[in-house]
């Protein structure tokens, strides 16, 4: 059984996985969040925006869609371009 860090938060994890349960659970939450949000939202002027309204921060925001981890029709070069 091979040891290893969870790429998020640091915690020692056991699994194949990159990242802790806890972690995948927050994330999946997010990303639930984020794409009803969008579906919701079709236009917004901020990460910042994004972030009040649904809660989740602007650096997970961020991170979320250079990752590509959901489909919001939004290329993540495009995204890149919006203001904090």
């Amino acid at each position: 059984m091979e040891i290893k860090k969870c790429t998020s938060c640091g915690a020692f994890i056991t699994t194949e996985a990159t990242v802790c349960d806890s972690c995948r659970n927050k994330m999946n939450y997010d990303m639930t969040l984020l794409k009803n949000y969008f579906d919701e939202t079709p236009s917004f002027d901020s990460i910042s925006a994004i972030s009040a309204a649904t809660g989740v921060s602007p650096t997970s925001i961020q991170k979320y869609m250079q990752d590509n981890n959901f489909d919001t029709g939004i290329n993540s070069s495009s995204f890149s371009s919006i203001q904090y």
